[in-house]
Parts: structure tokens; C-alpha cells; sequence
């Protein structure tokens, strides 16, 4: 029954192309009737004028720019406050993005790997502090030093010692990854290991290698048995095929000279699955978000959690990846498969990415209880904006209800 109801609602989208009438999802079979179990949006009265405010921004600069299209979720402890999706999957196509349109999550995947790294500390199988070479014994770097200090601390905080961005350009090239591993071994360190923050893809990815050895399963297969199935993530995957295959995906696109245009969805990254190989929907973000807050699962202790989120090295003030913060942080910092940003008396965990023409920004206000999730099938100014105009409004928001209920700034 689900698989003929999909087939009705792929028939109709596709007629509504050649005929160039805007089929609109309310005249579809909805999405609960193809088989998925929807997030269930419970408004908050107080919280509503800001998602207003910061919608309007997200409206007005999406129509500014001719961005193709986005999806945005915000969670409030254990429930999705707000969902939405913009636009369409393909520009110059009737077919909208909706709440099960897969993306592809760039580095926001990094986050993933640490908390499964936590998993197999739970179950005894890893240790924060084990050596690299404790489970990859023929892994080298360029000083024998440095191979035995590597730990899996230092791989997921990017303090490997080796220079920013190693190799990432061969992963452009289409360089399978562990092809680039072991030219590891020939890279001049920039620093000591465990001293300093240089961002990293391919070193990133040795802990699936250190899982791989310790639990026998491929890292795309610890996702879906310990993350994935679990948060009932149903539209996620960890590969190339998964996504290309999936019923519903948000293609990716560039800007020219005409605006934006669609371009194909490349394989390369995918073979660094730590760094930059997990696809998803904003609906398994629904899900993702409430986990990564502590609630709606049991899958790890909260001790656990906070360790990953624990300030570990400073980023320097001038790194790249900072962006458009400078405006609204203090202090940053990188934690594990996180940044974590100083905003005022606020403590922002965050992470953005970039692959392929897909954008995606996650951050959670931990304290608070917030997080909040924007994929988009393009890069944008927009999406360089919108997180750092979402702490600005947060905050605002927040000194507004301390004004109206002095008591609330007392808690």
C-alpha cells in the first residue's frame, strides 16, 4: 500500500513538470500515508514572535538571492518547535523541498563520529586517550614521535599537528581516502600533536579506521545500527548511492552568471565518511537535534554527551571557518566534532559545512535547550547569515523576557 501511494505521489509531481501546473502537497498523499512516522511541531506562545522575526529574514533573503532551496527546524527540549522548507529541490522544476528532502550534510556530519566514539567508550571498546596505533599498528606520520602520541582525542579535535587542511585538496580530486591515509606518513608536521587547532578532513576520518578494528562493522554500518535505526532517522544514509537513490533529494547547485544552476551530486568525500559523509532530511535533524540536547533517547549517558561538548583547544580568532561569527562571538573553541563559541554569556555549540554545492548549519544553545538545524542545496550569503542573525535575535529575545520577568535573570 505505502509503495503504491509513493508511486501515485512521484506520478503526480512528475506530470505536474510536463504540464507546468504547481501541484501543491496538500493535493498529494501525505507523507504519513507513504509510510513515515512526521515530527509533531508543538507551537511555544512565547518563543513564536521570534520564529516570525527570524522567518521573515530567512523569506526575504532566500527571494533576494534566488537561492534554489532550504529547510530549517528548531527544537525546544524534546519538542520540534518549528519546521519549515523553502523553495524547490531543482531550480527551473515544480517539485518543492519538504520535510523528507534529503541533503547532503557536509562537515555537520562531524559531529556524528564523535558520539558514536562515545558509544564503543560506553561499551569498553575505545577509550577517549587509546593510541591511534593501539588499533591501526602500521599507521605512521612523518615523526615517530608524533605516531605515538596520536590519540583519538587529538583525531576528533583536530589537533593531529599535521598542517590545516591536509590533503582535503586530493579528496576534491576524487583521491579515495584511504589511498590519502597513507601518504600521511610523508606530510611535515606544522605543530605538536595535541597543541594546536588545524582543521582536518582526512585525518578526521582515521577513527573510522579505529573502529573498524575495534568492533569488526564499517563505520556507514555503526551509524545506522547506533544512530540512524535507533532516532528513527529513516531518510539518512552514509553513501554516494544512498542518496542518489533516495526518492526524495534536494539537488545540488552553483551560482553563474544566470543565477543558480544545477549541478550533479558528486562522490567525492564520501569516502571520508567521519569528515563529510552523512546525508539527511530536516526531519531525521528533528530527531538528531533532540538526541544531541539529551532528550527522546537512552543511546548514551549525559556524561558522555558533555564530554564531547567540552571546550578542548582555542580557534584562533582569524580561522576561516569562524566567518561571519566575529560579529557575535568572544571566544571559540573546538571541541569534539564541535565548535563552541563564547557569545556573551551564552555557550554556543556549532557546526557548519560545505560539499558538493550543499550548505548545512547546526547549533544548539545546550543550556537553554535549543537547537537548531538549515540545509540548503546551494551556498548563499544567506547561509553565512543566518545562524549569527539567529543568536542576535535569541538574544534580543532573551534580554526582552528578562526586562518584562526580572526574576527569569535570576535563575
Amino acid at each position: 500500500m505505502a509503495k503504491r501511494l509513493l508511486l501515485t505521489l512521484l506520478i503526480i509531481t512528475f506530470i505536474s513538470i510536463l504540464t507546468g501546473k504547481r501541484i501543491y502537497e496538500q493535493q498529494l498523499p501525505t507523507l504519513e500515508d507513504v509510510g513515515f512516522n512526521d515530527p509533531q511541531v508543538k507551537t511555544d506562545a512565547d518563543l513564536q514572535p521570534l520564529f516570525e522575526d527570524f522567518e521573515r529574514f530567512v523569506e526575504q533573503r532566500i527571494a533576494e538571492e534566488g537561492l534554489p532551496g532550504a529547510a530549517i527546524a528548531i527544537v525546544k527540549d524534546s519538542n520540534v518547535v518549528y519546521l519549515n522548507t523553502f523553495g524547490l529541490k531543482e531550480r527551473h522544476s515544480y517539485d518543492s523541498v519538504n520535510i523528507h528532502t534529503a541533503f547532503r550534510l557536509a562537515s555537520v556530519s562531524k559531529g556524528f563520529a564523535p558520539v558514536l566514539t562515545a558509544m564503543l567508550v560506553e561499551d569498553g571498546l575505545l577509550d577517549w586517550d587509546d593510541r591511534v596505533i593501539d588499533h591501526m599498528p602500521d599507521f605512521r606520520l612523518y615523526k615517530e614521535r608524533d605516531t605515538e602520541a596520536l590519540t583519538l582525542r587529538h583525531v576528533l579535535s583536530h589537533t593531529t599537528g599535521l598542517p590545516r587542511h591536509t590533503y582535503s585538496n586530493l579528496l576534491d580530486d576524487g583521491v579515495p581516502y584511504p589511498e590519502i591515509r597513507d601518504r600521511l606518513k610523508n606530510v611535515h608536521p606544522s605543530h605538536r600533536v595535541g597543541t594546536f587547532y588545524n582543521y582536518q578532513n582526512v585525518a578526521y576520518s582515521l577513527i573510522a579506521d579505529v573502529m573498524e578494528a575495534a568492533t569488526g562493522k564499517s563505520y556507514q554500518q555503526l551509524l545506522e545500527e547506533r544512530i540512524f535505526d535507533p532516532l528513527d532517522m529513516r531518510d539518512a544514509s552514509a553513501s554516494y548511492n544512498e542518496l542518489i537513490n533516495h526518492w526524495n533529494v534536494a539537488v545540488p547547485h552553483m551560482r553563474s552568471r544566470r543565477g543558480y544552476e544545477p549541478i550533479a551530486i558528486s562522490p567525492n568525500y564520501y569516502s571520508a565518511g567521519p569528515a563529510a559523509g552523512v546525508n539527511a532530511s530536516i526531519t531525521d535533524m528533528t530527531y538528531w537535534l533532540r538526541f544531541l540536547l539529551g532528550h527522546g533517547s537512552d543511546l548514551l549517558a549525559d556524561s558522555l554527551l558533555a564530554e564531547i561538548f567540552n571546550p578542548y583547544v582555542d580557534i584562533p580568532r582569524h580561522d576561516k571557518t569562524l566567518g561571519n561569527w566575529r560579529s557575535v562571538m568572544d571566544r571559540a573553541h573546538y571541541a569534539m566534532g564541535w565548535r563552541v563559541l563564547e557569545c556573551g554569556a551564552d555557550k554556543l555549540t556549532y557546526h557548519g559545512g560545505y560539499v558538493n554545492g550543499y550548505r548545512s548549519e547546526v547549533a544548539l544553545f545546550r543550556k537553554d535547550g535549543i537547537g537548531i538545524a538549515i540545509l540548503t542545496n546551494a551556498p548563499s550569503y544567506f547561509i553565512s547569515d543566518a545562524m549569527p542573525t539567529f543568536v542576535k535575535m535569541y538574544q534580543a529575545y532573551k534580554r526582552n523576557q528578562a526586562e518584562e520577568n526580572p526574576l527569569l535573570s535570576l535563575r
